[in-house]
């Protein structure tokens, strides 16, 4: 399992970054290589999720068009997971890949454009479950926009994607570098940032492109996500018709606890794809199960998270799907209905995203959840906070240990999310001197935000305390994810 680890820690948040690839062409250009006004309109309509509209304006032998109908393709197998349509995906793939490596030039768009076609394959590969495939055309991907800096450390976007894949690179965790320096890759997430931001802050045609990767970097791996939401937010309201823009902002508003906001984003999103020429998106149904599920609307959550799994084609979260539903039923006193679900889930899906894994994980324990520490937990999530206070003030009790303990942190984590840092520092110590040896993540999880806290307070010292704190915790379930986040918060004092 261990030389797959890059592919896994590639997780939502990469998925998302697919649906970004490249942004933003403003600039006219001219030559055989760059876009024409015509490639940077059909760009326009791909993005937004409007690919009929986009053919017209593409040609079949100029490389940039070449580019975009591989995009187009990319991002309707990410979205959509349609295995019929894979074969045909891979054999023109390798033709436009053909027809590119083979003309003569010197231009830096040639080999750009070759690494972002590895890219996109690389992506699309992850999504339908082929790890080693998509491991060596991240390989391609490195060494070639390497070797493109090398020849032009003046192409601009060249540090688009190396920034992206030195972001990547530098998550895995220590004991997995012997995979990543097989491939020949190198890399640290403050690298990877700065070449984003370089980008991001040039008036290159494909700043705003890393200025979403940026803001996405923000909310999913820099604990920023305040201002990721705020300035992407500026993104959605610049392009109203962009579909894709849209679901990236409902996931940044879930990602950081704004449920509500997060509704009225997804109610426009509807809005948009009823409209003619958007893709079929059913993420967007996940995404309402989500957020309804934290609302505690749970008869509404159901029936999106059903809409999910009916028009699905592939099977990532197919099984969360399941798992959530169990929970509609289970904590609403549905006995019969949530066991059926509880088996659904067991049987289906896949376990290659992180949804899935954690789904999994829960169900192979013997206990269902506690319903009033769930509950406290997706109020929380989803910000809905008088809710979530109002079961903690109802002063439950519980009978094990484990339960005890999960309930200080969730109260740890909504008196966080409120402001109350005083309170929160209190909870987050208790959970983890209770914790002892136990392979809960709520320790390692507890001296991460302590660490969160006490830098935003500027005690560095007890910042750094708890940051490495975390990298002495072994055997839990978010063991890379939480060392990633550790790692990077450490990296920001060297």
């Amino acid at each position: 399992m261990s030389k797959y680890i890059l592919l896994k820690k590639v997780s939502r948040c990469a998925y998302l970054f697919l649906f970004v690839i490249i942004f933003a062409h403003s600039t006219v250009a001219a030559s055989f290589w760059d876009f024409n006004p015509n490639e940077q309109k059909a760009y326009q309509y791909i993005i937004s999720l409007r690919p009929s509209l986009a053919s017209p304006y593409l040609e079949p032998d100029r490389p940039a068009s070449l580019y975009l109908q591989n995009l187009t393709a990319s991002i309707s197998l990410l979205i959509n997971e349609d295995p019929d349509k894979y074969e045909k995906y891979e054999t023109h793939f390798k033709d436009r890949l053909d027809y590119i490596d083979e003309q003569e030039t010197n231009d830096p768009y040639k080999t750009f454009y070759l690494a972002e076609l590895h890219l996109q394959h690389a992506f699309v590969n992850l999504k339908m479950g082929n790890q080693w495939t998509a491991a060596w055309d991240l390989r391609k991907t490195y060494k070639l926009i390497k070797s493109n800096i090398q020849k032009h450390p003046h192409f601009i976007p060249n540090y688009k994607s190396m920034g992206l894949l030195h972001v990547m690179v530098g998550s895995i965790p220590e004991k997995h570098q012997w995979f990543i320096n097989l491939l020949g890759m190198q890399g640290s997430v403050t690298t990877g940032v700065e070449e984003i931001k370089r980008v991001a802050h040039s008036d290159n045609l494909f700043a705003l492109e890393a200025k979403v990767i940026s803001d996405m970097l923000d909310a999913y791996v820099l604990n920023k996500a305040d201002r990721a939401v705020r300035n992407f937010k500026e993104t959605v309201s610049d392009h109203p018709d962009n579909l894709l823009f849209a679901y990236l902002h409902i996931s940044m508003l879930i990602k950081n606890s704004q449920g509500s906001a997060a509704i009225q984003q997804l109610k426009a999103a509807q809005q948009l794809q009823k409209k003619d020429h958007y893709e079929n998106f059913n993420m967007l149904n996940y995404l309402a199960g989500e957020i309804y599920i934290q609302k505690g609307e749970y008869a509404l959550s159901r029936n999106y998270y059903q809409a999910f799994i009916d028009h699905s084609k592939g099977q990532n979260l197919i099984k969360d799907a399941y798992y959530k539903i169990f929970l509609t039923y289970w904590l609403t006193g549905n006995e019969q209905q949530s066991l059926q679900a509880y088996e659904e889930a067991q049987v289906n899906g896949n376990t290659l995203v992180e949804a899935d894994k954690h789904a999994e994980r829960i169900l192979e324990q013997k206990e269902f959840p506690n319903p009033v520490i769930m509950k406290v937990r997706l109020y929380t999530d989803g910000g809905f906070y008088d809710e979530a206070k109002a079961l903690i003030n109802s002063d439950p009790k519980f009978d094990y240990k484990k339960e005890r303990v999960e309930f200080d942190y969730r109260k740890a984590r909504l008196y966080h999310k409120q402001g109350d840092l005083d309170s929160a520092i209190t909870y987050y110590a208790m959970v983890i001197n209770a914790t002892d040896d136990e392979p809960w993540y709520w320790a390692p999880n507890s001296c991460l935000q302590l660490g969160y806290i006490y830098h935003t307070k500027g005690d560095i010292s007890l910042a750094r305390y708890y940051f490495n704190e975390v990298l002495g915790y072994r055997n839990h379930e978010y063991k890379g994810s939480l060392d990633n986040k550790a790692k990077t918060a450490l990296a920001a004092y060297e």
